[in-house]
């Protein structure tokens, strides 16, 4: 899917996020802190720095090599699990590494998605073209995540309209906001930039839902998200009074 949309399909009993138009950027930036140490769920040989003979997987050590990682090439296909030790793999049976080989493939874990060895607090799939699958042992994280996404996108966008003036700063957005947009993102959830134009000094970024919940792999393959969604609400920033505002068209039947 090409367009300039921040998408979330959230599952908070999972602990997991569908996105589009999140980077691996706004991911490092989002967290609470970068892991030291990764396993990469892929063949990804050219970008490990390290192997664990037991489990035949390939491994990212230290903080600053996951930063680089996650930073470089943007449109590179990632899949990794974070895990505490070298000990901790070293411990898995062979059932818990064909659970990981599946993760990997499938992008779906076989069963709960934290390993009490691995001790792991993230999952990161990427499927390329800004799309992802991100689990999060501690989901409120996400937050701080979207919240990065969406000024950066806004930020983006304003600038990019503006010579010679300087960056355009903006306000944190409410938590009860960024809670209100992650509970509604169960449903398939597009935040639209697309297109978005200044107004009276505020920027109303269009909030756009899935009219099949399940229905998002055909707007990815397709790139309709007008033609497969409806406008359900407005989330404003007021420039002049560095405002988030949230208005949804009837709340009642997005509950």
């Amino acid at each position: 899917m090409k367009g300039n949309y921040v998408f979330l399909n959230s599952n908070p009993i999972a602990n997991m996020v569908l996105s589009y138009g999140i980077t691996g950027a706004d991911f490092l930036n989002g967290i609470d802190d970068i892991p030291d140490n990764i396993m990469l769920l892929d063949d990804d040989v050219a970008s490990a720095n390290g192997f664990n003979s037991h489990s035949k997987f390939n491994l990212i050590n230290g903080s600053g090599e996951v930063r680089r990682y996650l930073l470089e090439d943007p449109n590179h296909v990632k899949k990794f699990i974070d895990y505490e030790s070298e000990d901790s793999l070293n411990s898995l049976n062979p059932f818990e590494i064909a659970e990981l080989l599946y993760l990997g493939h499938m992008h779906t874990p076989m069963g709960r998605p934290y390993s009490s060895k691995l001790v792991n607090r993230y999952i990161y799939l990427s499927h390329g073209d800004e799309i992802m699958r991100t689990y999060y042992r501690k989901y409120s994280e996400f937050n701080h995540i979207l919240e990065i996404a969406i000024k950066r996108k806004l930020r983006e966008l304003h600038n990019s309209r503006r010579v010679f003036l300087r960056p355009l700063a903006i306000k944190d957005i409410d938590k009860s906001i960024l809670i209100d947009l992650i509970s509604k993102g169960g449903d398939g959830l597009f935040i639209e930039f697309e297109g978005l134009v200044e107004r009276h000094k505020t920027y109303p970024i269009p909030l756009r839902m899935l009219n099949n919940p399940d229905g998002a792999s055909v707007v990815f393959k397709t790139s309709q998200v007008k033609e497969n969604t409806r406008v359900v609400g407005t989330l404003t920033y007021d420039l002049k009074k560095s405002e988030w505002d949230l208005q949804w068209i009837d709340d009642e039947d997005l509950l």
